[in-house]
């Protein structure tokens, strides 16, 4: 004879995709979808939560503040390094004429028609001009330095500004696929903690 065995087992049936729905951000819930309920179908890009975007606000505003505070920084720092760059072109063209009058002095007393106090005069008067040429050299590199702060308090703000942001997208919760909603557990006004789990998102055509 022939013989049929049966086989009986438990199971369920699971979604090869699911997605687990969290929040990067804590806050309080201004804003919530009227699907965002269980069994609820939701569409990719819909938006299911909405949290309190005060603070996320506020951070932006400051960042972005802090951000034009710093181009305005590194404008002024190019602006005193063009100036103090003119500056060391005239101190070196001082210098030059300083040293070539003190050459000067020096070949008219070797002839015997300079004086000692000229030739000593033309001397002060080229050290002081090498002095000054140092000096701005000096007030180059400290300018230099500036400008290289500036560039990096600069590229801080802008990562703030782009984290800033970021925390303000985070206050919104999109869905990523269509799908059903399975396990929420949330309501309009309630509080929300940093990666609390609100729910689950569930592929209903990629079921097993």
């Amino acid at each position: 004879q022939s013989i049929s065995p049966v086989m009986r087992a438990l199971g369920e049936v699971q979604s090869r995709r699911m997605l687990d729905l969290r929040m990067p951000t804590g806050g309080h819930v201004v804003k919530l979808s009227e699907h965002v309920v269980e069994g609820g179908h939701v569409l990719s890009g819909d938006l299911l939560v909405q949290l309190s975007t005060s603070d996320a606000q506020s951070d932006l505003l400051r960042s972005e503040a802090d951000v034009k505070d710093a181009l305005d920084e590194l404008a002024e720092a190019k602006r005193a390094l063009a100036l103090m760059q003119d500056e060391l072109k005239a101190a070196k063209e001082q210098e030059s004429l300083r040293l070539r009058a003190l050459a000067r002095q020096i070949d008219l007393k070797e002839r015997g028609v300079g004086t000692a106090a000229a030739v000593e005069n033309a001397e002060l008067a080229a050290s002081s001009a090498t002095q000054a040429l140092l000096s701005k050299r000096s007030s180059l590199d400290q300018v230099r330095s500036r400008g290289d702060q500036a560039g990096t308090r600069l590229s801080r703000a802008n990562l703030a500004l782009d984290d800033a942001r970021r925390r303000l997208e985070d206050t919104s919760l999109i869905a990523e696929f269509d799908g059903v909603l399975g396990g929420v557990n949330l309501v309009k006004g309630g509080l929300v903690g940093p990666n609390e789990r609100l729910g689950q998102l569930i592929d209903p055509s990629a079921l097993e």
